[in-house]
């Protein structure tokens, strides 16, 4: 039977839900979730520190000219999670649990038809159903002490700017694709690893986050996790340990100056790893990360989120002998409330430059200009137009830069 994505199933159930939309305070269109309220359950679940929440993010792109061929592809990531406030529910204060689900449909257009390493669409994974995150999370003395246990993903704690959801291409949504492409236990969702995080925040402005992984292959690899529930603690030699530097700047709601946010992380994995051209396989990988964003321009006052900022994003990952990308460097901009009256909505720009290792001699780098304008129809639906220009695709003599145009529709439920 064909699949059906997951937001058709959502909005079919919807559709029937009258009694339910018939209790909500405020039309459909001002919810802040596709499915209300339900009917004052939902906050009542919450009010008792059972919250629900879920995405849906649809990408449907077409290649119309260059690369390997002309063609379009349509893919769906649907996400349903759960949070329960365990001081409220057991009384065990300062304790929350996390648990996600994954839903991924549709194809690849970046190896259907351009063949470039920069993914241009955020929605793709592997196909299949999956039991993404699940772990425990304790704050202690306030929220000076964070410790988080668990199946877990990286990008959840690490290498992930605010301004990055903004764009449709996975260069650098939810992380910069190198340290995924070539850390393959530096994890976006659905891959998940065994792992344990603290973070310590000692004041608003400043804090500190070290976590180790497991190294799991399956567990990394969408596609033989079992569906997510692969559970065992065997790795693929040593854990890996990431770090990261957090500074932000005016961030609070009532600060004159104008926000900003910077990382400043590394990473060393003690797995065993394969070169990219043959040979024996070696054991170790590392790498560093910096990432910015500064608001330059505010329209209004202070807490006001209406404005210029650009940012800025570099990794490294030094071994080139089995690192296909060693340095990805990006910059790009994003302005919000750009339009009179839209206050909400994002038009944001890009340029991603990923040098391929030397080790691949007839490749050399690839480049993307990317952008989008994302406009809240309602508070629960983006509709993303987007615009990618690839150039020299995977790096080789004979690619044909590719223009990649389309539309991402993400739904909150």
């Amino acid at each position: 039977m064909r699949a059906t994505p997951v937001c058709v199933i959502v909005l079919l159930a919807v559709g029937i839900g009258g009694s339910a939309r018939a209790q909500e305070r405020q039309p459909w269109w001002q919810w802040s979730t596709i499915d209300g309220d339900w009917g004052g359950y939902r906050q009542a679940l919450a009010d008792r520190g059972l919250m629900f929440s879920g995405s849906s993010i649809n990408d449907l792109q077409g290649n119309v000219t260059g690369g390997d061929h002309r063609d379009y592809a349509f893919a769906d990531t649907s996400v349903f999670a759960v949070d329960a406030d365990l001081g409220g529910l057991a009384n065990l204060r300062g304790l929350y649990f996390h648990a996600d689900f994954i839903g991924e449909l549709g194809q690849n257009l970046s190896s259907k038809s351009i063949g470039n390493i920069l993914q241009v669409g955020t929605a793709y994974a592997q196909r299949g159903y999956y039991l993404g995150q699940m772990y425990l999370t304790q704050k202690l003395f306030g929220d000076l002490i964070k410790i988080e246990a668990g199946r877990m993903t990286t990008s959840s704690d690490f290498a992930s700017l605010p301004v990055f959801n903004d764009y449709v291409s996975f260069a650098q949504n939810p992380i910069p694709v190198s340290v995924t492409n070539d850390t393959i236990y530096f994890t976006s969702l659905p891959s998940v690893e065994w792992a344990t995080v603290a973070t310590i925040q000692p004041s608003e402005a400043i804090a500190f986050a070290a976590g180790v992984y497991n190294t799991n292959l399956p567990s990394g690899l969408p596609f033989g996790s079992r569906h997510g529930v692969d559970f065992s603690f065997s790795g693929s030699g040593g854990p890996m340990e990431v770090g990261q530097l957090t500074y932000k700047l005016n961030s609070e709601s009532d600060a004159a100056g104008l926000p900003g946010i910077f990382y400043l992380g590394g990473f060393y994995s003690g797995a065993v790893y394969s070169p990219l051209t043959g040979g024996a396989n070696q054991k170790g990988d590392y790498g560093f990360y910096l990432q910015a964003q500064q608001m330059m321009y505010r329209e209004g006052g202070p807490g006001s989120d209406a404005g210029l900022t650009p940012w800025v994003a570099v990794t490294y990952n030094p071994q080139q002998k089995f690192n296909q990308l060693p340095v990805l460097a990006s910059l790009g901009a994003v302005y919000q409330g750009l339009i009179h009256g839209r206050s909400d909505d994002t038009a944001a720009i890009a340029f991603y430059y990923g040098k391929i290792s030397n080790e691949l001699h007839a490749h050399t780098g690839e480049k993307v200009i990317e952008a989008d304008y994302n406009w809240w129809a309602t508070p629960w639906l983006t509709v993303t137009p987007d615009t990618q220009y690839v150039f020299n695709p995977s790096g080789g003599s004979s690619s044909k830069n590719a223009l990649v145009l389309g539309t991402q529709v993400s739904i909150l439920f």
